[in-house]
C-alpha cells in the first residue's frame, strides 16, 4: 500500500506540490516594518512526524 505521504529524501526540483506530515513546534506572526499592527507573516518551525 502506496503512503498518503511524501518523504522529504524524493524532493526534486520542478515538482510543486508535496504531501508532509509535520508536526508544528512553534508559530509566531511578524509584524510590518511600517505598521507595527499590521501582520506581515506567519512563521513556523516544523518538525517530521
Amino acid at each position: 500500500m502506496a503512503s498518503r505521504f511524501d518523504f522529504l529524501c524524493d524532493v526534486v526540483l520542478g515538482r510543486t506540490s508535496w504531501w508532509f506530515k509535520v508536526r508544528v513546534v512553534r508559530i509566531w506572526e511578524v509584524t510590518g516594518y511600517l505598521k507595527a499592527d499590521q501582520i506581515n507573516s506567519v512563521e513556523m518551525v516544523f518538525v517530521d512526524a
